[in-house]
């Protein structure tokens, strides 16, 4: 069997050694950028493709020349690749996710169409083709949020109250440029509580589901700290997303190649769950981490486990007091350990550096804690952030 692994270069995770220990016969190639940390974290156990820059068109070039020879699987777990190697799959009939789908989960717009087929409840929307789009939306919507089709991360996205806020972002010339080239959709803003839901599918059945409610809106990044807290066992809203989960799930395509989701929900004023947005990879900032300290298992190895056919060894449920809550530092206070929190703070850093995040992404301290409900996990979030001076950021 001939396996080729993507890997985007700041990803440490050990794909190959995964892949290796599991099909110990088989080609392995790995694809990532030269004297880059994925490049580093596998070395030894597969073959190395490196490329000078990973985010350009000598990726797609090194990736086609191993396809085109044959390929029985080509595995890539972040957003940027989700799209791209799909194509690649397409173009040499090679197993997994093809293009049309993995476009639904890379376009904000082609994104609707996963959540109609599912029969999803949804926020309204519209393509903004000029401003005249956008100031008619804002009128008859109210609050409304203007992002990427493609974006990630919360960046570049835009909060209108008014009328009076879309006519100040029609004066910026680059939010007309992406309007006048169709990149730019707007929604409703939904007021409340954002919870992302972090998935792995066999057969399009869900095998595992982690339901955690964000502490801000992850579009607060600039202003606070990013991160969110496992939901209890016996949560109304936890029991709610499962459900709009594993309808989501059905309704893919047989042999759709989809094996996780991070899934984001935004509750309405009726403080029913409304589906956000959809990614097929495993979720950034800590919730990996998050998931491995509660449940016990790396659900990005799992994923390598279904994307090569095989079955996964994981906890589907856990007792409540084991469930865990993570805080990355992007716009808001410093991170530190509160006195008495060796028991329940299994993980803090912090670079003690300035922080002027571009997207969510953009951190300079973590944190994991473990709480015997919700409401204590949050606490205890609130205390790693709660002591430090805002403004040294």
């Amino acid at each position: 069997m001939k396996i080729v692994i993507c890997q985007r270069p700041s990803s440490g995770s050990r794909y190959a050694k995964w892949v290796r220990e599991l099909m110990p016969d088989c080609q392995l190639f790995l694809v990532t950028e030269r004297g880059s940390r994925a490049a580093e974290a596998n070395e030894g156990y597969c073959a190395p493709v490196l490329v000078d820059r990973y985010y350009s068109d000598e990726f797609e070039q090194a990736l086609s020349s191993i396809a085109s020879s044959g390929c029985d699987r080509l595995i890539a777990n972040s957003e940027d690749d989700v799209e791209r190697v799909a194509a690649i799959r397409s173009k040499y009939s090679i197993p997994g996710m093809k293009f049309p789908l993995a476009r639904g989960f890379r376009d904000k717009y082609s994104m609707k169409s996963l959540f109609s087929a599912a029969s999803l409840p949804d926020s309204d929307f519209a393509l903004v083709s000029c401003g005249k789009d956008l100031r008619e939306f804002v009128d008859r919507h109210g609050p409304s949020v203007l992002k990427p089709r493609d974006g990630a991360g919360a960046f570049g996205v835009h909060i209108m109250n008014t009328v009076g806020d879309a006519d100040m972002l029609l004066q910026d010339r680059s939010i007309r440029e992406e309007i006048d080239g169709h990149k730019l959709i707007v929604e409703e803003y939904l007021p409340g509580d954002v919870y992302h839901a972090d998935v792995l599918l066999h057969n399009r059945t869900p095998v595992f589901t982690s339901v955690s409610r964000y502490i801000h809106k992850p579009c607060a990044f600039r202003e606070e700290n990013y991160g969110s807290v496992m939901l209890d066992n016996a949560s109304p809203k936890r029991l709610e997303i499962i459900d709009l989960v594993g309808r989501f799930a059905q309704a893919l395509p047989e042999n759709s190649g989809v094996h996780v989701l991070h899934f984001e929900f935004i509750d309405d004023v009726s403080g029913n769950a409304r589906c956000g947005e959809v990614a097929a990879r495993v979720g950034g900032g800590l919730i990996k981490q998050s998931i491995q300290s509660a449940y016990g298992f790396d659900i990005s190895e799992q994923f390598v486990r279904l994307e090569l056919g095989l079955p996964v060894s994981v906890v589907p449920t856990v007792d409540d007091a084991m469930k865990t809550g993570w805080l990355v530092r992007t716009g808001g206070n410093r991170l530190h350990a509160p006195s008495d929190s060796s028991e329940w703070l299994l993980d803090i850093w912090d670079s003690e550096q300035p922080n002027d995040p571009t997207d969510a992404a953009d951190f300079v301290g973590g944190a994991i804690v473990r709480g015997n409900n919700e409401r204590e996990r949050a606490h205890m979030l609130e205390l790693v952030e709660g002591k430090n001076t805002r403004g040294e950021r």
